[in-house]
């Protein structure tokens, strides 16, 4: 249960990150050209893919279904 808002914190502050980078990017196109801030919309891509694969492990991890003892034992056992 404490993981939680740490976890939406991070989440947060990624997609927040990769919005201002997008910004930043666009005034470096507009003052230097595409190919001097190319390498900024990646670093944003790659923020904003980072922040989605984040978002769909949070989503798989709910919708699992609960273990019984037996599967329970078999993991302690095996991991």
């Amino acid at each position: 249960m404490q993981e939680k808002p740490k976890t939406n914190l991070i989440n947060i502050l990624l997609l927040f990150f990769s919005g201002g980078i997008i910004i930043i990017g666009i005034n470096e196109t507009i003052n230097s050209g595409f190919e001097n801030s190319y390498w900024i919309f990646m670093v944003s891509i790659a923020l904003f893919l980072y922040y989605q694969i984040r978002k769909n492990k949070k989503k798989q991890e709910e919708n699992k279904p609960p273990m019984n003892r037996r599967a329970k034992r078999y993991m302690n056992r095996n991991h």
